[in-house]
């Protein structure tokens, strides 16, 4: 006789407690990488460039994170988690370059005092203006500012972000006359420095620019700069801008008397004390003396003057003088006609 054998069959595994080891595993799993990117998060740099935000009432550490570009959730869990003593005040305050989550609070926990100031720069500015402007403000020591926009390493570091400025020796071209305000307590000539030309690219760039080359803008912004200087009156610029290119296209000097004081570093106000002086000289800037357009422009236009120079007005003047008592100003077709103004006015 045979005995029969039993054959043990494998044991079935419970489905709920599989379900229930792969969910250890996925809690684990996702514990660990929580771990590594919150190791990671505490000693990493969450700010590069110095910051200056202001907390105001209701805001909350979420809001506080998001005006700081951090990681909300993790810096909450930081706040939870190792500083929960940590209060938001309501005040302004710079975090510095380089900060890690430690440094944040810390400087969190330093409040500033900012003192605002409005700076106001005129149409007809040159750089040597504003840096007069900013010295007279104690907010550089003279020179400081025409240094800067006239250095060639920081041109190029700017090339990056502004791809009108390509190729330039200073940025006399870009610097657009408006109103800034600005940290007078912290000052930097870099700030306002980008503040001017994001200004101009948000202003006059990507309105009527964008689509010519630089070569073409440069040669606009050069002429507008004088047209700048040549009329005040807004409904005047676009003619005052077709007579000096029709003087340019027909190997005319241009005559303008703005262009003279340039080369000397003069601000407007100094030109016009010794504008005689230089009137016969030559140089790359002195349109009296030559039949081209400066090497580069006098003055920073506004939008309102290169506008008007790009849409020049065709007329059959090619001169214009001012009345010097009311300031109207008055054409002429021939030289003839212009020495009668002149005689008149």
């Amino acid at each position: 006789m045979f005995r029969s054998q039993r054959m043990d069959l494998p044991k079935k595994t419970n489905p709920i407690v599989k379900f229930f080891k792969f969910c250890l595993f996925v809690i684990f799993i996702t514990w660990i990488i929580f771990f590594v990117w919150y190791t990671n998060f505490k000693s990493e740099v969450l700010v590069e460039s110095e910051t200056v935000i202001k907390i105001e009432a209701g805001d909350k550490s979420e809001l506080v994170a998001e005006k700081l570009w951090i990681n909300k959730y993790y810096f909450l869990i930081y706040l939870k988690k190792d500083n929960p003593d940590f209060k938001i005040i309501e005040w302004n305050f710079r975090i510095k370059s380089g900060a890690t989550a430690s440094d944040v609070l810390k400087w969190l926990s330093t409040p500033i005092v900012l003192w605002e100031m409005d700076l106001t720069f005129l149409e007809w500015w040159n750089i040597y203006d504003m840096d007069e402007y900013l010295t007279k403000k104690d907010l550089i020591k003279s020179g400081e500012y025409v240094s800067y926009v006239t250095n060639p390493e920081k041109i190029e570091k700017l090339t990056e972000f502004y791809v009108f400025i390509k190729w330039l020796d200073t940025l006399e071209w870009f610097l657009y006359p408006d109103t800034y305000t600005v940290d007078a307590g912290n000052f930097k000539i870099n700030n306002l420095v980008t503040k001017q030309l994001d200004s101009f690219e948000v202003k006059v760039y990507k309105k009527i620019l964008e689509n010519l080359s630089n070569q073409e803008i440069e040669q606009l912004i050069n002429l507008a700069s004088i047209v700048e200087k040549e009329e005040k009156n807004s409904d005047e610029k676009s003619t005052v801008a077709g007579i000096l290119k029709k003087r340019l296209d027909n190997g005319w000097m241009i005559w303008a008397d703005a262009t003279v004081c340039y080369p000397h570093e003069l601000t407007a106000q100094q030109c016009k004390l010794v504008v005689s002086k230089y009137i016969k000289e030559k140089s790359e800037y002195n349109t009296r003396t030559m039949k081209w357009l400066p090497k580069t422009p006098i003055w920073n236009p506004s939008f309102d003057t290169i506008n008007a120079t790009l849409n020049y007005k065709e007329s059959p003047y090619w001169f214009y003088l001012h009345d010097v008592s009311t300031g109207k100003i008055y054409y002429a077709e021939t030289n003839e006609e212009h020495n009668v103004n002149k005689s008149r006015y």
